[in-house]
C-alpha cells in the first residue's frame, strides 16, 4: 500500500491538516488501534480499504481485550456509508414494539427494514432489548437509540454482505470502552491542532 506523507496547511489557520487518513498512519494507530499489534493494525487498514471507511471519522477502529485477537468495529454510520457507496441503497426504516415474553415480562424490540434497488424483497432484522442491554452508560439514558443502532447495523450488514466487523453496541464491553474513549480522542485531535498552530 502506497502511503503519501504530504500535509497541507488549513486556509483558516496555520495548523497542519491531514488531507487523507493514510497520510499519517501513526496518528491512525494512536487513535484507533493503540494497543494492537502490527499485524492487527494491518488487518484494520485492510478492512478500512476494503469497505472504504475512514478511521479518523470513527467509522472503523480496533480494540484489544487482554490476550485475545483484536476486535474490529464499525459504527452504524460506517455501515450506512458502505450502503450509500454501493449505489444500491434505497432507504431503510426502523420501528419499535413492546412485546411480552413467555414468562410475562415485557421487552422492547427494534425492527429495521433495509431496501435495495436491485432486490425485490427488503432485508428485515428484529433485535430485543433484553439481549443487548448492558445496563451501563448510554444504554440507561438512551435505550431506544442504542437498540436502533444494533438493528440497523445488523440489517445493513446482511443487506450489503459486510463480513468480519460488528458494531460496538452489540458488545457491552466494547460499548463501554467506546463511550469512555470518545472524549479522549476528541481531546487528542484538539491537541494536534494546537501543536500545528504553535509551529
Amino acid at each position: 500500500m502506497e502511503v503519501k506523507n504530504e500535509l497541507t496547511k488549513s486556509p483558516l489557520s496555520n495548523a497542519l491538516i491531514i488531507t487523507d487518513w493514510k497520510d499519517d498512519l501513526k496518528l491512525v494507530k494512536d487513535l484507533t488501534a493503540k494497543t494492537c499489534s502490527d499485524s492487527e493494525f494491518k488487518l484494520l487498514l485492510h478492512m478500512a480499504n476494503e469497505y472504504g471507511l475512514n478511521p479518523l471519522k470513527r467509522e472503523i477502529w480496533a480494540v484489544k481485550y487482554g490476550y485475545a485477537p483484536a476486535q474490529i468495529f464499525v459504527s452504524r454510520d460506517g455501515f450506512l456509508s458502505i450502503a450509500h457507496k454501493s449505489g444500491q441503497f434505497n432507504g431503510m426504516n426502523t420501528v419499535f414494539n413492546e412485546v411480552e415474553s413467555d414468562d410475562g415480562k415485557k421487552d422492547l424490540t427494534a425492527t429495521c427494514t433495509v431496501y435495495r434497488k436491485d432486490m425485490d424483497n427488503p432485508i428485515k432484522v428484529t433485535v430485543y432489548f433484553s439481549e443487548y442491554n448492558s445496563n451501563q452508560s448510554i444504554w440507561k439514558s438512551k435505550p431506544r437509540t442504542m437498540l436502533q443502532k444494533v438493528s440497523e447495523s445488523q440489517a445493513l450488514r446482511r443487506a450489503f454482505n459486510i463480513d468480519g466487523v460488528y458494531s460496538p453496541e452489540e458488545f457491552s464491553q466494547a460499548e463501554t470502552e467506546y463511550s469512555n474513549n470518545i472524549e479522549k480522542d476528541i481531546n487528542a485531535l484538539k491537541n494536534l491542532k494546537e501543536c500545528g498552530k504553535n509551529e
